[in-house]
């Protein structure tokens, strides 16, 4: 008698050949995947290959699996798809294949990907857009690929992709046939819950949801992710790579392998063994590396809970009286985002922060900042850190007639420490956050992220430390609106056309 092969776990063979000698696992130890007969996956990595895009093994795994169909009706088996795995393995290169078969192969009409910041989900535009590019058959298909007011790939009979960011997006306004969730550690529940009852409604549509490894604050992945290990959903398909340090030393070759299915391949043990674990802090390498998802908060400075504690809700702001306001400028490394952040001292005392703008790039900073400035005045005009990349903004700004202040090391620091000090007040037992903020999603995540870096020869004093890739930016621009507050009024300087103080 023939033994029934289960299709989920065939590993397909691949022209990509194996580079070095350790190779990662190409099944994930966490998967889930109802049983099937029929995928168009197949088709999918027939027309990957076609155009010279090789698939690893495990790619095409995860795409035989998840683009499983009912031979019946034609639909996904799958109405949602989590894939999780650390990054630099290769996920958004399925995602990439995918979204080329719904466009010229499936007849989908909409797609829509999409990323927690603009950036991503514009560098996924480009690296489809290269790839119809350079193949004719595909590129005589396509109307337009727009790349100003919109983003997106357009074909000749009105079908399409847009890129978008969910940063400042609602779910309705991301419904598709095929929806890609990329940066999923980042999703919101709100958004998610506006999302896919929209779906529901489209005849066949497939959410995806693609991550590196998850925060303890990632409610929408981890809530995916628990539905997978209950293992009794019908409709969902789950890949994901990820170390048991249960069952392997976090140093060793082996939890490598488990967690990242492309060693071997794209990955060498001998870059990971020499660069990455000899260098990156040990919690920084387990999540990055090894997919082991971050342990509630257990090491952020702030975390999820005090964070909660200290939202602005109308009910604590009735009757509240600003005495002064603070503006503060911060600027990513790579100068790709800025971040300015407001804050206003409340008669009672309290702080109340929120951030007033976050905007790719660095050319608006001066339009909005004398724009801001000028309705909000404040006390030391806008406030930047001297020793950051926005140190360089601050003369710009001065030569275009606006006052700013630059904050010193020892500013910040007593910043940080005050911001966490009113986080966290109690009087007589009871809990009273004297720190308030607006909820922003990438302030949000800086918060419930942030680890403590000591500072000066004393290494008493701290401020903020970036973890994993969430950038800390928006954080540090509060702190720096919060030391306004106490930094030397600007009206009470020699008035000079563009002040630095």
């Amino acid at each position: 008698m023939a033994v029934q092969v289960d299709n989920r776990y065939q590993v397909p063979d691949s022209q990509f050949e194996v580079q070095s000698e350790f190779v990662g696992e190409q099944v994930p130890p966490i998967m889930h995947v109802p049983e099937w007969e029929w995928t168009a996956g197949d088709d999918v990595i027939d027309l990957a290959e076609a155009i010279g895009e090789n698939p690893i093994p495990w790619q095409k795994l995860v795409t035989r699996n998840a683009c499983s169909e009912n031979p019946l009706t034609g639909k996904w088996n799958n109405f949602q798809v989590g894939l999780v795995v650390p990054r630099q393995n290769g996920k958004n290169f399925i995602t990439r294949i995918v979204e080329l078969a719904h466009l010229f192969v499936f007849g989908t009409e909409k797609i829509v990907h999409t990323a927690h910041l603009f950036k991503t989900a514009h560098n996924e535009y480009l690296e489809l857009k290269k790839i119809i590019e350079r193949v004719p058959e595909l590129m005589d298909q396509v109307r337009s690929m727009p790349d100003s007011k919109e983003t997106a790939i357009i074909l000749k009979d009105g079908r399409r992709i847009d890129f978008l960011a969910r940063a400042n997006a609602s779910g309705r306004g991301l419904q598709g046939d095929l929806v890609i969730l990329d940066e999923a550690f980042a999703l919101s529940e709100t958004l998610v819950a506006d999302l896919l009852p929209v779906l529901s409604a489209r005849p066949n549509a497939q959410v995806w949801y693609t991550s590196s490894t998850g925060f303890d604050y990632s409610t929408v992945l981890k809530n995916v992710r628990d539905q997978a290990m209950q293992g009794d959903k019908k409709h969902l398909a789950y890949f994901e790579w990820s170390a048991d340090l249960k069952q392997v030393s976090w140093d060793s070759v082996e939890a490598v392998q488990a967690s990242n299915p492309s060693l071997g391949y794209t990955q060498s043990w001998d870059w990971i063994n020499e660069v990455e674990l000899g260098v990156m802090p040990e919690e920084a390498y387990q999540r990055e590396r090894l997919g082991v998802w971050a342990d509630n908060s257990s090491d952020a400075a702030i975390g999820v809970d005090r964070w909660a504690r200290g939202l602005a809700t109308p009910e604590a702001l009735v009757g509240a009286k600003v005495v002064k306001r603070s503006l503060a400028l911060e600027v990513t490394p790579d100068r790709d985002m800025a971040f300015l952040a407001g804050v206003a001292l409340l008669k009672d005392g309290r702080v109340v922060g929120d951030i007033v703008a976050a905007r790719d790039g660095v050319a608006w900073i001066q339009d909005e900042a004398k724009r801001v400035a000028k309705k909000h005045k404040p006390v030391a005009g806008i406030v930047v850190d001297a020793f950051s990349g926005a140190a360089s903004v601050a003369m710009q700004l001065a030569n275009a007639g606006i006052e700013v202040s630059l904050a010193s090391t020892k500013d910040l620091t007593r910043a940080t420490e005050e911001l966490f000090d009113r986080l966290v007040f109690e009087d007589e037992g009871v809990s009273d956050p004297q720190f308030l903020h607006s909820s922003h999603p990438l302030l949000d995540d800086a918060a419930h992220t942030a680890r403590r870096r000591l500072v000066g020869t004393s290494q008493s004093a701290w401020t903020w430390k970036q973890f994993g890739e969430v950038r800390v930016e928006p954080l540090r621009a509060m702190t720096l609106a919060l030391a306004g507050l106490s930094m030397e009024p600007v009206g009470k300087q020699k008035k000079r056309k563009g002040r630095v103080a």
